[in-house]
């Protein structure tokens, strides 16, 4: 059984919609939510804006998203349920 539950079933749930397809628009909230991304959150939008997602996956509450555009510079979204 997972650790959390719940948090397992809206992976699966949002992997079901979301693999295989393609970002259109990204509306970052906040400098905070990309506050590790060095070029800030406009830089971080572009980047994402046209990728596609390839994978999701989780460690504890955290939840993985692969996405294409982000391949070549080995880098995930991250992100938490809480």
């Amino acid at each position: 059984m997972p650790e959390l539950p719940e948090v397992e079933v809206v992976r699966r749930g949002a992997a079901q919609h979301a693999i295989g397809r393609t970002i259109a628009h990204v509306d970052i909230r906040g400098d905070r939510v990309a506050r590790r991304h060095v070029a800030g959150p406009l830089d971080l939008a572009d980047r994402l804006a046209g990728g596609q997602l390839l994978a999701a996956d989780r460690r504890g509450s955290i939840s993985g998203w692969s996405c294409r555009r982000l391949m070549r510079t080995r880098k995930r979204l991250l992100f938490t349920s809480g």
